[in-house]
């Protein structure tokens, strides 16, 4: 899946090698950092990229809605 969660890019689908990717790589205005954290889940992997400064909670919260609503289980 590889979406941002939270900071400049929030929601935005990006496509970047590497663990790190820095917001000003997209638009050199933006401050966001971000790493890349999958999931698991049953035999389902997806990976996000979650802002630097969010709380991991909130952030895995917000990754598992969206992974379960892009699969259609959730409106």
């Amino acid at each position: 899946m590889n979406i941002c969660i939270g900071g400049d890019l929030d929601g935005q689908v990006i496509e970047h090698d590497g663990q790190i990717l820095k917001a000003k790589t997209i638009n050199p205005d933006f401050k966001s950092e971000y790493y890349k954290q999958v999931f698991i889940q049953g035999d389902s992997k997806w990976y996000c990229w979650l802002e630097i400064s969010m709380d991991l909670g909130d952030a895995s919260e917000k990754s598992l809605y969206l992974f379960r609503k892009n699969k259609g289980l959730v409106s």
